[in-house]
């Protein structure tokens, strides 16, 4: 991301907590990337470090000066709809060959950075964010094979 480009930040899509309205939201707001054949980053937001198994994840998708926040509302944090959300999501990634990253904010910037996003902030968390690899987003919770398992 060029850091001295205008960032166009809109307000953030979807609802805290809600995997299917939110993903629904960002897919639909995906569909303009599809068709212009456009290339962006992926970069998962969570407030956790090395609990994968609990995690929650906000959504900020990068495509040329487009900055698009999602509410936390993807990842085991919000049970099996969070992890079908983040799996859907992770898996549009790979198929349009978007950048996965990830990035870990501390509580008060997490809800500060997500809930009003600006360009100052959304370049630190940028410049915070690391390459991911796109399959541990696809692994479900060690728990939840076991309960699965025993049914």
């Amino acid at each position: 991301m060029n850091t001295t480009a205008s960032l166009q930040i809109a307000d953030p899509l979807g609802v805290p907590g809600a995997p299917q309205e939110t993903l629904n939201a960002l897919m639909a707001h995906l569909e303009q990337f599809h068709s212009g054949g456009a290339v962006g980053q992926l970069i998962l937001v969570t407030d956790r470090q090395g609990d994968r198994d609990r995690a929650g994840y906000a959504v900020v998708l990068i495509a040329g000066p487009v900055v698009t926040v999602a509410a936390q509302a993807f990842g085991p944090r919000y049970g099996q709809p969070g992890m079908q959300a983040l799996e859907q999501l992770v898996r549009w990634a790979q198929d349009h060959e978007w950048l996965v990253r990830e990035t870990v904010l501390n509580g008060s910037d997490f809800t500060r950075v997500i809930d009003e996003p600006d360009a100052g902030e959304i370049r630190k968390l940028v410049a915070a964010s690391n390459p991911s690899d796109p399959g541990i987003y696809l692994v479900w919770p060690v728990a939840w094979k076991e309960e699965r398992w025993q049914d």
